[in-house]
């Protein structure tokens, strides 16, 4: 009995076994949940930083058919004649990149940032309405309102209202308000001339029409022939067979849809 008697004091009761195990199983429940938190929070943080695709939409427009639509987040886009744009919902932004031809872009204030990426250059948004444009001569940006950040590997610029930029030089280029908002009319299905000299005319009738229309005189002694005045995208055939009305020009419709401008 005394051996007994001090082996039981040296050993600890049931009572302190099964709290011991307790603890010890509660400690191991709070490690696992621990480490199971570390694993969610390691993939949310590799999340954010991928930023993954979670839509994405490529619109394409056809010749003649400029076409303005509201997105899911609320940004008017207007895609002009000939132009393709690609838009993607990503987790923390909102990319969009053009293809080709022209947009412009009313931007609704969103907790996400739009980016619109032009090869290895990126426009963002700083609340504002602005026009892109991308064709073989290059890529341009041109702010209507507000302001945008323009960024590539060769530096960094702010624009402003009324202002535009090369965006492979990033070096400015001659702009106004008003002469963007006139070179913009086609978001209404409009074409508007200033003093427009007749090849620019020529190229911009071409480029709402699937077949082109081509100066076939010989070249002008002076100055250009020019065209005010403001006409519906959708009336091109009637301004072209009005040319002769308006200007001493003589044109001919070939059979494969092509026109032929010359003098009179």
């Amino acid at each position: 009995m005394p051996f007994e008697d001090v082996l039981r004091a040296r050993l600890p009761s049931r009572e302190e076994i099964l709290r011991e195990a307790k603890a010890q199983s509660a400690q191991r429940r709070l490690l696992r949940h621990q480490g199971v938190a570390a694993v969610c929070v390691a993939l949310c943080a590799g999340l954010w930083a991928w930023n993954p695709v979670l839509r994405e939409r490529t619109v394409v427009v056809a010749a003649g058919a400029p076409r303005v639509w509201t997105a899911h987040d609320g940004t008017v886009v207007a895609l002009d004649s000939r132009s393709s744009l690609t838009m993607q919902l990503r987790l923390r932004s909102r990319d969009l990149r053009l293809n080709a031809g022209q947009a412009v872009l009313d931007v609704a204030a969103h907790w996400r940032p739009l980016r619109v990426r032009i090869g290895d250059t990126v426009i963002r948004d700083i609340g504002t309405v602005f026009r892109v444009r991308r064709d073989d001569g290059g890529a341009q940006v041109a702010v209507l309102e507000g302001r945008v950040q323009v960024s590539n590997p060769d530096g960094r610029a702010e624009l402003g209202a009324g202002q535009a930029m090369d965006l492979g030089t990033l070096r400015p280029l001659p702009a106004s308000v008003a002469g963007l908002e006139r070179e913009t009319a086609w978001r209404e299905g409009r074409l508007r001339f200033d003093g427009a000299s007749l090849s620019e005319v020529l190229a911009q009738l071409s480029h709402y029409r699937a077949a082109p229309v081509r100066w076939a005189g010989r070249p002008f002694v002076g100055d250009e022939p020019r065209l005010s005045g403001e006409y519906r995208i959708r009336d091109v055939e009637s301004l072209i067979d009005s040319l002769p009305a308006i200007l001493p020009l003589r044109i001919e419709r070939r059979p494969d849809g092509a026109v032929l401008v010359s003098a009179r």
